[in-house]
């Protein structure tokens, strides 16, 4: 079953502060839907979109030799 957190949830599970939360949704810069007026976030949609993005940087990184 998905874990779906309100703005309230979602920014305390990415230790941000609400407003900031707000902002970040209303740009479109993390993923959520509103209901209601209400925002709504996967769980699972914002760990791929956090921990995806550090798995791009280290594929980046050129091998050590």
């Amino acid at each position: 079953m998905d874990v779906i957190f309100d703005i309230r949830g979602a920014a305390e599970y990415l230790h941000i502060k609400k407003w900031t939360l707000y902002r970040l949704a209303k740009k479109g810069k993390v993923p959520g839907i509103k209901v209601g007026g209400q925002w709504r976030f996967k769980k699972d949609v914002l760990d791929s979109m956090f921990y995806g993005e550090s798995q791009k940087h280290k594929k980046r990184q050129p091998p050590s030799d």
